[in-house]
């Protein structure tokens, strides 16, 4: 089964947020990459937050190789981010 990744709306919130320049070391965005991990039971536990633009970072090529690690979250801070969604969600009356 393929993962579900960010949308390209998402992605380019991410990119203009950080003005196309890596969140490590100011080189170009090559790509984003997810603070708390794209996997089944992430999917499962923070449908709202996993794909959101809180949950990326625009990384050059070599620091998406080399230094992704450096930007993971906790489980707890995805926690805290999937409440803040949801709780934005259920305000939200149309």
């Amino acid at each position: 089964m393929k993962t579900k990744t960010f949308s390209p709306e998402t992605k380019q919130s991410i990119m203009q947020a950080q003005n196309n320049f890596c969140k490590r070391c100011l080189n170009p965005i090559h790509s984003i990459h997810h603070k708390l991990p794209n996997n089944a039971p992430n999917r499962a536990k923070y449908p709202l937050f996993l794909n959101s633009p809180m949950n990326g970072v625009g990384l050059c090529l070599n620091c998406h190789k080399n230094k992704a690690h450096k930007f993971k979250i906790t489980t707890q801070e995805a926690d805290v981010y999937e409440n803040y969604l949801q709780e934005l969600r259920d305000d939200v009356s149309f």
